[in-house]
């Protein structure tokens, strides 16, 4: 970049060592880290952050180093700091048109990834990020993983470093993308440094809390030592005087030091060195140096000849950086003028202009530092806002390029309210509300619905007409929806529903109540949501083949299923279908298939609700519906099972894949908890907790990671491993959260403590409790109570379980066996060996065939409990049994098998498991009772 002022760089040689060693802790151990470098601004950020830059060119190790900064257009041009990274490293140009921006992505791309598949999807998504290409389907989660995966490729070379500047005015899309790298990216080096002022701690409050490998730094003002040293390397003898006038007023602001420099070389009162440095010029004298930092920048800006003055506002108004191009059109002035005025304007030490060939913004202008440009554009009127603002708006305009949507979009709104009201106002108005319309849809295919719904929300703001009102209303009630803003959702629709009303517009007012209907359910508040379809539905009786009410009501019939109105839910998916089948919509009619199918699972017609699911993932991928594919499979995955959990792993892990390739993290959760679930039965518990470990974010206290804590405390249980401070954690931070599935897993979990404790009987109550909680489970819990009960020698709530399975109609060739098993405990409690016994052998072989290892040393203590370990077969099931859990390291039930093999139980009984079984079926059952 050209000549400048530089000032010494004093004070920060912790800090900086700091992130040197970070750099390479990184590298070493394959971690990635986010190090967030906060400070008011002037503090000295962007200063540490180039020394580490300048220390990492030196080094041996190659680092792929990447650096964007957020621009202060509105509220941020979305992604914008990420496009310059990009940029950069694919070497293009800004001013390089679409085929050639698409040429040298893909030369950059086919670089790093390999793979043709995942080469061709990371180069449409990177295309759709510079805007030279369509986003591909997916939405946010398949962008978000594209680029993340752009920058892993690397990071398995060397280090990857990413430098994202000013990003108090990031747009959400870009911090949620640096959330998903910090959530998604591990085992890799790639250290994440952001520079921010304070502001961005009141927007996100919770930037970095918690989160492992997360350093913040917060970088307080020099001491009065450390100003003298930057003071003395600037201008060696400056008079004492003069020192003790600046660093007092300064108050360990480092640009206020350098300012007060910078005016006192512009007035001619200091000159430079020979050897470097300035000079005074005469006697300084006092020095009159404004109070603030801001004051001082305005007093060198009204120092400056007016025609240079108006032409730094100009550039003001266009940004932190900008093109001459862009400034022409803003000042208007001819280029030969514009550059000379820009010359002055750099020796200045106002604006510094791009040099390096290899950066994509060469030829542009920044200026030095961003409070000159915020304090340059303060002193412009509101009058000479608007036509600054209007000029910059038809500059972008006349661009055309999509990626300065947000730039374009605030041009306009500025321009709209530095206006009069009145004709000109209004005509502003228009053209504001169809740019700020065009971000969000920007927004929107990047996958940034928080972005979105600020672009509208700003939309909101602008004059309009009830119509338009009403159509913007309802796009940011949708995007707030997608980006889980449900109460700012459900705060906008009574407005959206009061003027659907007044405009007579019956189908509009329908999808404003389907809009409200789906904030409820996914702030799970069916309840509400089922009440409103019974008061509001009615009234569209009449209504049946528009597409809104068709919508409407498909959406209450699923927030009837999962209230557990199944009845009401099958009527409305029905009626709802057989209408949508008819009229040819496609989307509709599979995710109503979809949940005819969740119906009939959740009634036990499991061979009637895999027929509907199926069908709706061949419908689904017919229409090219990737979304409700990858739904279907997860649903058919829960019910297949029952029938062969260990085939039905090797799905799941394939969703798991794809759900993280393209950042699901929604579906990466249930498909690892269901899968957990398989995988508890097939034995690769290593894999599963290592996956569990991986995919729970500590930092996070919410349904999906206390889910998985669940689901992870379940394999501590049956290793011994699990605590009693986890168990109440768990508990209160589970009851806190006031969710009714998660409040049934908790006896879930007891049960397994108990039932690894040897109190059998309160384990399968407690997995009965588990099932009556949650009608999704109820298949998979109650074969857990069923057996829980065979090991506890209560007959009647084995025989209680079986009828409860009966009644769901389960199949499949597992809980069959599974069934088998629990028939054959009641038989041999009741005293029939020999029928237990052959019972017994068959699930054996069964399990085995199955791959169903955990299941086949659990029976082995099922035979032991109730037949007895004397029995040949039962002594050698029980060695098996003994392999098996040592290979699992399932200590509790390990030490089960020793003492049942010796024939001492040492749990709820220190009676002997074969002697017990031999009692009579009268004793039993009063011990059954008694515990009851």
């Amino acid at each position: 970049r050209g000549d400048r002022l530089e000032a010494p760089f004093v004070g920060r040689d912790a800090e900086l060592r700091l992130l040197k060693d970070l750099s390479h802790t990184t590298a070493r151990e394959k971690r990635i880290r986010l190090v967030s470098i906060t400070g008011q601004g002037g503090i000295g950020k962007s200063r540490l952050a180039w020394e580490l830059k300048k220390y990492l060119d030196g080094v041996a190790e190659t680092v792929f180093w990447h650096e964007g900064r957020s621009p202060a257009y509105g509220e941020g041009i979305t992604f914008w700091a990420l496009g310059e990274m990009i940029r950069a490293r694919a070497e293009i140009s800004e001013l390089d048109d679409p085929a050639a921006t698409r040429a040298k992505l893909g030369t950059v791309v086919a670089r790093y990834i390999t793979d043709p598949g995942d080469r061709d999807r990371v180069e449409r998504a990177l295309g759709a990020l510079l805007g030279v290409a369509e986003a591909p389907g997916g939405g946010g989660g398949e962008l978000f993983g594209a680029w993340r995966l752009f920058f892993e490729r690397m990071a398995e070379q060397q280090l990857v470093i990413l430098l994202f500047e000013d990003l108090h005015w990031a747009d959400p899309g870009l911090l949620d993308f640096i959330d998903h790298l910090l959530e998604w990216s591990r085992g890799l080096p790639i250290l994440i440094v952001t520079l921010a002022r304070p502001e961005l701690l009141e927007r996100r409050p919770d930037w970095g809390a918690g989160r492992r490998n997360f350093l913040a730094l917060d970088l307080e003002p020099l001491d009065d030592d450390a100003m003298r040293q930057l003071l003395a390397g600037f201008v060696p003898g400056l008079p004492e005087a003069a020192v003790r006038s600046i660093v007092a007023r300064a108050e360990g602001i480092p640009l206020y030091a350098v300012e007060t420099i910078r005016m006192l070389v512009a007035d001619g009162r200091l000159e430079p060195r020979e050897d470097g440095g300035y000079a005074p010029v005469g006697e300084l004298g006092e020095l009159a140096v404004p109070d603030t930092l801001h004051a001082l920048i305005a007093a060198r800006l009204d120092g400056l000849d007016p025609a240079e003055r108006s032409l730094i506002q100009d550039a003001a108004v266009l940004g932190q950086s900008f093109t001459p191009a862009g400034l022409g059109a803003v000042s208007g002035l001819e280029a030969a003028v514009l550059t000379a005025r820009l010359r002055v304007l750099v020796r200045s030490d106002l604006l510094l202009e791009e040099i390096d060939p290899r950066s994509p913004e060469r030829g542009q202008y920044h200026f030095v530092q961003a409070l000159i440009r915020e304090v340059a554009y303060s002193t412009l009127s509101l009058r000479d806002r608007r036509s600054r603002h209007l000029a910059a708006a038809r500059f972008f305009e006349s661009i055309g390029d999509d990626e300065l949507a947000g730039a374009l979009a605030a041009h306009y709104l500025a321009a709209y309210q530095a206006t009069p009201a009145g004709d000109e106002a209004k005509a502003l108005a228009t053209q504001a509300r169809i740019a700020l319309k065009a971000a969000a849809d920007r927004a929107l295919a990047l996958g940034s619905p928080r972005q979105a719904v600020t672009f509208l929300a700003q939309a909101l703001e602008v004059e309009a007409d009830d119509a338009d009102r009403a159509a913007i209303l309802e796009r940011t009630i949708r995007s707030a929806i997608d980006a889980a803003l449900y109460a700012p959702a459900l705060d906008l629709v009574p407005e959206l529903r009061e003027i659907r009303e007044r405009m007579g517009d019956r189908s509009g007012l329908a999808m404003a109540i389907l809009l409200q209907g789906e904030a409820l359910d996914q702030s799970r508040e069916r309840d509400k949501a089922v009440a409103l379809g019974r008061e509001l539905l009615p009234q569209f009786d009449d209504m049946e083949t528009d597409p809104n009410v068709l919508r409407l009501r498909a959406g209450w019939a699923g927030s009837l299923m999962f209230t557990r109105h199944y009845e009401e839910a099958q009527q409305q998916a029905d009626r709802t279908l057989a209408i949508a089948e008819r009229l040819g919509y496609g989307d509709l009619a599979v995710r109503l298939l979809r949940m005819k199918g969740m119906i009939a699972q959740f009634q036990g017609r499991l061979w009637e609700a895999i027929a509907l699911l199926e069908g709706s993932r061949r419908l689904a991928e017919q229409l090219g519906l990737q979304p409700e594919v990858d739904l279907a499979d997860s649903t058919l995955s829960n019910l297949l099972a029952l029938d062969d959990p260990r085939a039905t792993v090797e799905v799941e892990r394939r969703i798991i894949e794809q759900a993280r390739r393209t950042g699901h993290r929604g579906r990466e959760t249930i498909n690892l908890g269901n899968t957990a679930e398989d995988i508890r039965r097939t034995g690769d518990w290593d894999w599963v907790v290592g996956e569990l470990d991986r995919a729970i974010r500590d930092e996070d206290r919410n349904v999906t990671d206390l889910f998985l804590e669940h689901v992870r405390a379940i394999f501590q249980t049956l290793r011994g491993t699990l605590t009693p401070e986890e168990v109440e954690s768990l508990r209160v931070r589970t009851e806190a959260l006031g969710d009714a599935d998660m409040d049934a897993a908790i006896h879930d979990l007891r049960g397994m403590i108990a039932l690894t404790e040897g109190r059998f009987v309160d384990a399968a109550r407690e997995f009965v409790i588990f099932a009556d909680g949650s009608d999704l489970n109820a298949p998979y819990a109650l074969p857990r109570a069923g057996v829980a009960a065979v090991l506890g020698l209560d007959a009647a709530l084995a025989k209680d379980v079986l009828e409860r399975l009966g009644a769901l109609g389960t199949r499949g060739r597992a809980i069959e066996t599974d069934l088998s098993v629990i028939r054959a405990g009641v038989t041999a409690i009741e005293g029939d060996r020999d029928a237990a016994m052959a019972a017994y052998r068959d699930a054996w072989a069964r399990y085995g065939d199955l791959g169903l290892v955990y299941d086949e040393a659990l029976l082995a203590l099922v035979a032991a409990a109730t037949i007895g370990s004397d029995d040949a077969d039962v002594a050698g099931w029980l060695g098996e049994a003994r392999s098996i859990f040592e290979r699992l390291r399932a200590a509790p039930l390990l030490a089960m098998v020793d003492d049942y093999a010796a024939g001492v139980w040492s749990g709820r009984s220190s009676r002997s498991p074969g002697a017990a079984a031999a009692e009579s079926t009268e004793v039993a059952s009063a011990e059954a009772e008694r515990a009851t």
